[in-house]
């Protein structure tokens, strides 16, 4: 077999069937699978693809065990030369398997293949990056925001400098879209299990790279990412875990030493910033209440009560 799709999912039915329904209406030419591995979905996705995708497999585990983890089941069970692994809030094109297949049959020390990621108003959406560094890890999570500094190297590590329409090695790419050599996985292992969710992707496309394959950035193929719609429904838990994960990445390739100084002033900069947010918010929100803007004050008092959630739950970390 060519290749093997996996998919996790966690409580997003609707978007599944629509991914499911592009791979079946722009399948591959050459022999394919889909795999879907369901992480305890409480709407019904399990019998939903069973009955509308019966050709489809379905892995339905009894408790969510994680992005990284759901991904290694559909692994272990694939038989494909290729493993595309692939978000289930994602639309397939016309030819966009083909031109991913045929890129990795030409380019043998490819590694890894990500395809140019498609907002859902057809804009371009930033999936190439390079590796995070700590000074951008504070622009972008902490105080540091405010003040514009280190933001050179927060545009660093987006990328903001490429234009995302050219085919380029890259450091590492989204884990919205990637089509990866099994061989290779079987060389470097899966993806760490340790990161329950975010920053899996980087790790893997950073264990790829120090193994001597490239890690290659492919527009020639386009496929749409609505982005976020599992993560979206626990917010403060998202970010909670983009940051630990953050971290687990920076302890994991930069050193335990160094991340160990970098964590006391990323968590006291974290939490100036958002006591920041909150106030503010505070102020819009007691405007809110003046000029009588009902969606105002609910969205302030939203972000406010999902700040300290954040702040408290991540000091006590």
């Amino acid at each position: 077999m060519k290749l093997s799709i996996i998919i996790v999912s966690w409580n997003v039915k609707k978007d599944l069937a629509n991914c499911l329904r592009s791979i079946e209406e722009n399948p591959a030419s050459k022999p394919f699978e889909v795999i879907v591995v369901d992480n305890a979905s409480s709407d019904g996705t399990v019998e939903s693809v069973r009955n509308k995708f019966p050709e489809v497999v379905v892995i339905a585990n009894s408790q969510n065990l994680g992005f990284a983890a759901a991904n290694n089941q559909g692994i272990e069970k694939s038989q494909g030369e290729y493993i595309l692994l692939l978000n289930p809030d994602t639309i397939v094109y016309s030819g966009s398997l083909e031109v991913l297949i045929e890129f990795m049959d030409e380019n043998e020390d490819v590694g890894i293949c990500g395809p140019r990621l498609l907002n859902n108003d057809g804009s371009i959406q930033r999936s190439a990056r390079r590796y995070p560094s700590f000074r951008g890890a504070l622009h972008r999570h902490t105080a540091f925001k405010f003040l514009g500094v280190f933001k050179g190297e927060y545009k660093k590590w987006l990328m903001k400098d490429f234009g995302q329409d050219e085919q380029k090695d890259v450091e590492q790419l989204m884990g919205a879209a990637l089509i990866i050599r099994k061989s290779v996985l079987d060389k470097v292992g899966g993806m760490d299990e340790r990161f329950f969710m975010y920053y899996e992707e980087v790790d893997l496309c950073y264990r790829i790279k120090q193994a001597g394959w490239r890690v290659v950035f492919l527009p020639g193929a386009s496929i749409t990412h609505l982005g976020g719609r599992s993560s979206e429904q626990v917010p403060v838990e998202k970010q909670l875990m983009a940051m630990t994960s953050l971290l687990k990445f920076f302890r994991k390739h930069r050193g335990k030493f160094i991340t160990v100084i970098f964590c006391f002033i990323f968590k006291a900069a974290m939490a100036i910033g958002n006591i920041i947010t909150i106030v503010v918010n505070a102020i819009i929100y007691l405007f809110a209440l003046l000029t009588v803007n009902r969606n105002r004050k609910c969205k302030s008092a939203k972000k406010i009560k999902n700040l300290a959630m954040l702040l408290y739950k991540y000091l006590l970390l």
